[in-house]
């Protein structure tokens, strides 16, 4: 069972794969491959990009503001803007600004905090693909992914 999943795994990659060199929008899969550790020099052009994700099952979205110098990525101020449009910060998960529900206070801190960590991670590496989810903050990941790639997309 274990060898046949991977065999539909690399059949599946391999299909992706294909239908990525096929593609005569070459532009749409540079974002993926962007590292600055290759030698390839970026092609952003200098500026600052903000973007939005969709919003999630609350409505809340995640907003990136990249700031490109020199062709890299100089800052990536990452926030989670709850769908009242405040941004989520050391009061999310209180209401009505009391921590009631302490379990929920501290998941809801978690994913804050680890939001906060998307933007250097994704300055250190330049490449989307190297800043990896943590644990509890996997939606904000999903967001700051999505947000990042399109004000990456932006910049080019």
């Amino acid at each position: 069972m274990r060898r046949w999943l991977s065999m539909a795994a690399a059949g599946v990659l391999i299909g992706l794969l294909l239908t990525g060199c096929s593609s005569s929008n070459q532009k749409a899969n540079t974002v993926h491959n962007d590292s600055s550790h290759s030698g390839h020099s970026h092609s952003y052009k200098d500026g600052i990009y903000t973007a939005k994700s969709s919003p999630d099952e609350r409505g809340a979205v995640g907003e990136i503001t990249l700031t490109i110098q020199q062709g890299k990525i100089a800052k990536a101020d990452y926030r989670g803007i709850q769908k009242d449009g405040k941004v989520k910060d050391v009061d999310y998960g209180k209401t009505s600004g009391k921590i009631e529900n302490p379990e929920f206070y501290q998941k809801a801190q978690q994913g804050v905090k680890g939001a906060a960590a998307y933007g250097p991670k994704l300055i250190e590496t330049q490449n989307i693909d190297q800043v990896d989810s943590i644990s509890g903050a996997t939606v904000s990941h999903k967001q700051f992914t999505e947000a990042a790639k399109s004000a990456l997309e932006q910049a080019k």
